[in-house]
């Protein structure tokens, strides 16, 4: 039972890697890129609110998906490579959608704290702990039901909150965010 509890908690971090680094990597990009193009061009929602904010950017965006994926696939070899078959992992292409899916979700949850009326960097709890991780796994589940299984859903829904404030606080700490949460 603990072994399959820990098999489960593995296979649940290991799949959700690549949205994991994809979520963070914007954060780090921030700081690293000079110009910064907001996704929304700076428009207004008919709400007469920005639709994302200056805090969705292109780069952004693009850095996440590219690290994501890459970091993803990556550690997913080298994980692979030492233990073999041992756990379900996911594909490049499932890293790919991992990555791209986690930031639409993040835009997503950025949409929704606009039309709440929440300024950026105001916390929403869980929203911004599991948009992100939700979109990603929601879509993906759909192109490769066999990686994301209903067990690693949930496991990984579980997982997330906590782990999602702790290193939203080390990056508060080390001056890449200027909110902990």
């Amino acid at each position: 039972m603990a072994m399959d509890l820990a098999k489960l908690v593995a296979e649940a971090l290991i799949v959700i890697w690549p949205a994991y680094v994809a979520n963070a990597t914007p954060v780090v990009a921030s700081k690293l890129i000079k110009r910064r193009t907001p996704i929304d061009m700076g428009r207004l929602f008919p709400d007469g609110r920005r639709i994302f904010g200056d805090g969705k950017t292109i780069e952004g965006f693009a850095f996440g998906v590219a690290a994501g994926t890459a970091l993803g696939g990556l550690t997913i070899y080298i994980i692979s490579s030492f233990i073999g078959n041992a756990l379900r992992y996911p594909t490049y292409l499932d890293c790919l959608s991992l990555s791209f899916w986690a930031l639409v979700g993040d835009l997503i949850g950025a949409f929704l704290k606009r039309r709440m009326g929440l300024p950026r960097g105001a916390p929403a709890p869980l929203l911004d702990q599991l948009d992100f991780l939700v979109a990603a796994l929601l879509v993906t589940r759909l192109l490769d039901p066999a990686i994301v299984s209903l067990q690693v859903f949930v496991a990984a829904v579980l997982l997330t909150p906590p782990i999602h404030l702790a290193t939203n606080a080390a990056a508060y700490v080390l001056g890449l965010k200027k909110e902990p949460w």
